[in-house]
């Protein structure tokens, strides 16, 4: 009985790290340098960024105004698969995304947050093992699409979400508010 009880608690945390990721369908890409590090304003990553441990995202210091008082926009860039988070005219952060695969698009236009739910659980997508896909720090941003912590193969793999790791989903979950603008785009 107790190992049958070590083997479900094992199965159920398991489906916690699962999430909403699904198998890979095809080998993650070699990350490809180029014009997916350009900024919005032109400027490149690189130009921005000193001494970056490799696959931490760009994260550059914002003077006056406050957060709060600036204009927040995040940008998902489909084609490039990344996102470019601004506040002002600054970008303030950068970094990897996975967008919907063939079948499940992700819409592209212009939204605005519509909600938060920190430990969100999908209503109509389920993990590996059967159970409610976790969606965390999940930002809804058109009908029954977020942006939320997930698997990043390098390529588009979800069912529509826009996924992003955990360290960028913790910041734009914290920075971004209801009614920010959110834009996708090819």
């Amino acid at each position: 009985m107790v190992v049958l009880y070590r083997i479900l608690t094992l199965l159920i945390a398991a489906a916690f790290i699962v999430g909403c990721a699904q198998s890979p369908t095809r080998p993650a890409p070699e990350r490809q340098t180029g014009d997916a590090s350009e900024s919005v304003d032109g400027a490149r990553a690189s130009d921005r960024e000193t001494d970056r441990a490799e696959g931490e995202t760009a994260v550059e210091p914002v003077a006056a105004p406050s957060a709060e008082q600036a204009k927040r926009a995040l940008t998902i860039r489909i084609g490039s698969q990344s996102f470019v988070y601004e506040e002002g005219d600054h970008v303030v952060r950068t970094g990897p995304i996975s967008s919907g695969s063939d079948g499940y698009p992700t819409p592209r236009g212009t939204f605005s947050v519509l909600s938060k739910d920190k430990d969100k659980v999908s209503s109509r997508y389920t993990n590996q093992l059967g159970m409610q896909a976790w969606m965390p720090y999940a930002i809804q941003f058109y009908g029954h699409y977020f942006l939320h912590e997930g698997w990043l193969p390098g390529y588009p793999d979800s069912h529509g979400c826009v996924r992003v790791g955990e360290k960028d989903a913790r910041f734009l979950f914290e920075r971004m508010k209801i009614g920010d603008l959110v834009s996708v785009v090819d």
